[in-house]
């Protein structure tokens, strides 16, 4: 019977082995140049004691649009050390027009009704909201008046906050949306490797990432 407790320690140690190597992988499921992209010069946050999330996003887009309905639970679910707040993409006059409407929308704090409302209207309606009778006419159906439209959309906030998200796409060299920057040192796109479905997950492995610095850093 001396042989049984070298087969049941061998038994342990190959269990142990399995689990170590079964957690290493589970770690680094996502890795850099693959899943997520290191941004060559991180960004500042708006609140250093939080991980930041930032989604680039546009109205017109129908991966913003899919994401949106993985977006809208999953944000509940963050906790209060997560900062999350979206970023309007501005390459061209069209897109500034929506990033008009958007943070027309954040200024007159109806942004939660607007962006269901502005992604129905173009992805499944086929309006574009872009003419300024039109984009009257949409905000006339949350209860703001053209004056009032007028007043908010041509404001001094509402076109710095255009020319900040512009800043913003430049400084983390954006090339396609949605893409999501985890506390401005890591950028998550849409690629063969992460599909729409998956950003979220990335995400969330870079944000138990960064949480894990920031606890060492203290």
């Amino acid at each position: 019977m001396a042989f049984i407790k070298p087969l049941l320690i061998r038994k342990h140690l190959a269990w142990m082995f399995f689990l170590l190597f079964f957690s290493c992988a589970q770690a680094e499921e996502f890795v850099a140049g693959r899943h997520y992209e290191i941004l060559d010069s991180p960004s500042v946050t708006r609140d250093p004691s939080k991980v930041e999330v930032v989604e680039v996003f546009w109205f017109g887009c129908n991966h913003c649009y899919a994401l949106e309905s993985n977006i809208l639970p999953w944000k509940k679910t963050l906790p209060k050390d997560v900062d999350f707040w979206k970023s309007h993409a501005t390459w061209n006059p069209t897109l500034k027009i929506h990033a008009r409407l958007f943070y027309s929308a954040k200024a007159l704090g109806i942004e939660d009704k607007i962006i269901p409302a502005a992604f129905t209207a173009i992805q499944r309606e086929g309006r574009f909201l872009t003419g300024s009778s039109e984009l009257e006419y949409f905000f006339r159906g949350f209860g703001v008046d053209k004056e009032k439209y007028l007043s908010v959309s041509n404001s001094f906030g509402v076109n710095n906050a255009v020319k900040q998200a512009d800043k913003r796409m430049r400084q983390w060299s954006i090339t396609g949306v949605p893409t999501l920057i985890v506390n401005g040192k890591y950028k998550v796109s849409g690629t063969r490797e992460v599909g729409t479905d998956r950003l979220l997950d990335v995400v969330d492995f870079l944000i138990e990432k960064e949480k894990r610095f920031l606890a060492s850093s203290y």
